[in-house]
């Protein structure tokens, strides 16, 4: 039994030790899980798991519409794909966690679209660029099922490979950043990505904006000082907020995104999330790189309120449900 003394630092129920040693056991029991189902439909969504790769563990939970199963003139259309990346600052959840698996089955539902919600690897156990990695490999994974190699029966029954959208809340939509624009350099044929929904993404940097100072140290949701430790947790040894992978607006990425072709992005954000200013830089640094870019912004959200239907209510979620629907249409 590891002594108290050794514990270096905990988030979120995550407490690291002196020796190495992870200890999830508090923030599973925080953030519990559940299984799919197949079989009985939960708000509106059958569900079922995938293994992508085997030798890192990274695997999927894939979600089909109810209504899509419910008549042979349902089953024959085909309906656009949402490849799902999880928040949690690189260090919590998963594909299984109730709150993400909710929130997939709806969203799937009400956008009528497959999703396929990637769990990948987590820090501090596997360091970025771990999860961008898992994540590409998943969309490698879907490049594959499109190119009917193994293909899985939901897929080759119902989606429409050349409609794909990445999407990914908090963290997850700074992977699907990443992702589009690994895409974009090297080409996932026959997937066609044809946009982007990055929901509240998880972006960083040395300097304090004026909305991490105004709210980062009041909002009890993601205070600056959580944030501050997923970073410390989750970049490479050596390296601080001024690494890419956390302050994503740099020179580096600049130049990637100026010689390849981004799809389209609409970037959500609450007027109370410590990170609002930082989503904001984004949308503007992709729209001077020459691509589309849209911003929708929620008033009085904080960071995670979107995946709280009893914060948001159901006319602010109904609000975000329907600009994802324009914003599809736009896409395809």
């Amino acid at each position: 039994m590891v002594a108290p003394s050794d514990l270096l630092y905990e988030i979120w129920g995550v407490k690291v030790y002196s020796d190495g040693t992870v200890d999830r056991t508090e923030a599973e029991q925080l953030l519990p899980t559940v299984s799919a189902n197949a079989e009985l439909a939960t708000a509106g969504s059958f569900s079922k798991d995938v293994v992508i790769d085997s030798s890192t563990g990274t695997w999927a939970r894939i979600y089909v519409p109810e209504s899509a199963l419910s008549s042979a003139e349902a089953r024959d259309t085909k309906l656009p794909i949402l490849l799902y990346f999880h928040g949690g600052g690189f260090v919590l959840c998963s594909a299984a966690s109730v709150l993400y698996h909710d929130c997939c089955c709806k969203i799937a539902s009400r956008l009528q679209a497959i999703l396929i919600s990637v769990d990948y690897r987590l820090a501090p156990e596997h360091k970025l660029p771990a999860a961008f990695d898992d994540c590409f490999s998943a969309l490698k994974w879907l490049q594959a099922q499109a190119s009917k190699t193994h293909q899985d029966s939901w897929l080759s029954s119902h989606a429409d490979f050349s409609k794909c959208i990445l999407m990914g809340h908090s963290a997850g939509g700074t992977i699907a950043a990443e992702v589009a624009l690994r895409a974009a350099s090297e080409g996932v044929e026959p997937v066609q990505i044809q946009g982007l929904i990055l929901v509240v993404p998880f972006f960083g940097g040395i300097e304090r904006t004026n909305s991490e100072l105004e709210h980062g140290y009041s909002v009890e949701d993601v205070p600056l000082s959580v944030t501050d430790a997923c970073w410390a947790a989750s970049l490479p040894e050596g390296a601080d907020r001024s690494h890419r992978y956390c302050c994503f607006m740099g020179a580096e990425t600049q130049a990637a995104m100026e010689i390849v072709r981004m799809p389209p992005s609409l970037v959500v954000t609450g007027s109370r999330d410590p990170l609002r200013d930082r989503q904001v830089q984004f949308a503007d640094f992709v729209r001077k790189a020459g691509h589309r870019v849209t911003l929708l912004e929620f008033d009085r959200c904080v960071h995670d309120d979107l995946l709280y239907p009893e914060v948001t209510g159901e006319a602010g979620l109904d609000q975000a449900y329907l600009s994802m629907q324009h914003f599809l249409s736009q896409c395809f």
